[in-house]
């Protein structure tokens, strides 16, 4: 994806483009009238996602301890630091460094400021006016932090040089940008000139705010080029408490993976690429100004989800056309099958004999056929409830059974009754009259609960109100226990 990464130094203004990794030549503008013009111009053919990074004197920074807050209380905290500070200008910000590990824990921040808002206005002003997607406003002291990753823990300097900007001197502490200067190309001509000149200045001015503390070096790092490396070494001396050290700026850009070939010790295009690959979280730019950049990323993603729900509508309408065929495979057997049957079928009713029997007469034979079936039911119908039921009686043996067809006794079936005669006999029951004609009873209840409609013809005693259970015992004693029973089975409609 392109982007435009633009640099805005003290008198001279540049337009690069990022687009795979690599940084294309830049295109410089004036700063005047007609180089804003041309830069309107150019706009029209690169409105792509835009990074500015300035580096201008008017850049001021401030150590701020504030108490430990979140949300909108430190937010509104923060804004009260800007306005005593920095009301001036809508270009500032507050970058978080640390929490202090005693006392009440409070927070550092650093809160820094473009100064001279007029410096950038006229450029931000053609950007808007072309709808450009304004990702940040970023400055150089801020982006070179990460160029000491894994060099320099302590006190340290970073000396870099821009061509079109001069020499930028920045201070950290233990990592935390603290200070920076910058010396404009113009006062001391070359970049060895300007080391040897305003380094010792910037470290006296260090030593007014006992940075570094007493006993502790100063180291400097200078980025430079290779060629460059003698000259340094010649011209500088390391005493009064300064550690020079110098980093190759073609195996630092390496080690960043920055593809420019440098022939000199310009660390504009390492800076930029550092914008380009990981840009810091905080910037000076407001919500006016990245105002686009949010409506160019809603786009983009509505243009993602669009692409996105036309692939899910291609791969959905494959997988149902594969659907589509595999069930059409599958229902052309099953077609051949139908029209087989079907034709066996036509066949069939094509060799039955012509008949003069109306449809009617049919129809009428069939159901009085069925109404005949009910007149002599099947046998299993009409004893299994009861030998279900003489299973479950063991003490009851049958001696015969007979049944009959009863129209008499039908009702309320409209089909004649069976009636059964059933003869049987009490076993082991022995004298004990009174058990046997309860077992008997539950026999009967049985039969009842099973559908069928129970009388008793004969009982094994005389039980009525002149005979004697007594006597019946006395003169059966060596007689069998038999009874006789109407059972009548009705059809269930």
């Amino acid at each position: 994806m392109k982007s435009n990464l633009l640099f805005l130094s003290v008198d001279s203004f540049q337009a690069y483009t990022w687009k795979g990794n690599k940084l294309e030549v830049a295109r410089h503008f004036s700063n005047d009238a007609d180089g804003r013009e041309q830069f309107f111009a150019y706009l029209e053919h690169h409105l792509h996602p835009t990074y500015l990074l300035v580096d201008m004197i008017e850049e001021d920074f401030h150590m701020e301890t504030i108490p430990h807050l979140f949300g909108p209380s430190r937010k509104a905290l923060l804004q009260r630091k800007f306005e005593q500070y920095y009301r001036s200008t809508p270009f500032r910000q507050a970058r978080f460094l640390r929490r202090h590990e005693d006392g009440r824990r409070d927070d550092e921040y650093l809160l820094s400021a473009l100064t001279n808002p007029q410096r950038i206005t006229p450029w931000l002003d053609a950007l808007l006016a072309r709808h450009t997607p304004i990702v940040g406003i970023y400055s150089v002291p801020i982006i070179s932090g990460a160029l000491l990753k894994g060099i320099s823990d302590g006190h340290a300097m970073l000396l870099t040089w821009e061509k079109d900007a001069g020499l930028r001197q920045t201070y950290f502490n233990h990592k935390r940008l603290q200070f920076s200067r910058l010396i404009p190309a113009s006062q001391n001509g070359t970049f060895s000139a300007s080391v040897v000149a305003e380094t010792p200045r910037t470290q006296q001015y260090l030593k007014s705010l006992s940075l570094p503390p007493q006993g502790e070096e100063l180291e400097v790092f200078v980025i430079c080029h290779a060629n460059e490396r003698a000259e340094f070494q010649a011209a500088l001396s390391e005493e009064n408490g300064l550690k020079y050290n110098f980093i190759d700026i073609e195996a630092l850009a390496k080690k960043r993976r920055c593809n420019f070939n440098f022939q000199d010790s310009d660390a504009t295009p390492l800076l930029l690429h550092r914008l380009a690959t990981k840009p810091p979280s905080t910037h000076y730019a407001t919500p006016e100004h990245t105002h686009f950049k949010m409506l160019w990323s809603m786009r983009r993603i509505l243009n993602l989800l669009s692409v996105g729900a036309v692939f899910s509508g291609l791969v959905w309408s494959s997988l149902s056309f594969i659907q589509a065929q595999d069930l059409i495979n599958e229902t052309d057997p099953l077609s051949s099958q139908s029209t087989r049957i079907t034709r066996q079928i036509q066949e069939t009713q094509q060799s039955f004999s012509n008949t003069t029997v109306p449809a009617a007469d049919m129809k009428s034979a069939v159901l009085l056929a069925r109404n005949l079936s009910q007149y002599s039911p099947p046998v299993h119908d009409i004893l299994y409830e009861l030998s279900a039921v003489m299973d479950s009686h063991p003490r009851i043996a049958l001696t015969q059974v007979a049944w009959q067809t009863s129209a008499a006794d039908a009702a309320p079936s409209a089909f004649p009754a069976q009636v059964i005669d059933f003869d049987g006999e009490l076993l082991d029951f022995g004298n004990d009259a009174r058990q046997a004609l309860d077992y008997l009873d539950r026999f009967q209840k049985a039969l009842s609960q099973r559908g069928y409609t129970v009388s008793v013809v004969t009982v094994p005693f005389d039980v009525s109100s002149g005979g004697s259970i007594s006597d019946n015992i006395a003169t059966t004693e060596n007689k069998r226990a038999l009874f006789k029973l109407k059972i009548i089975w009705r059809h269930m409609t």
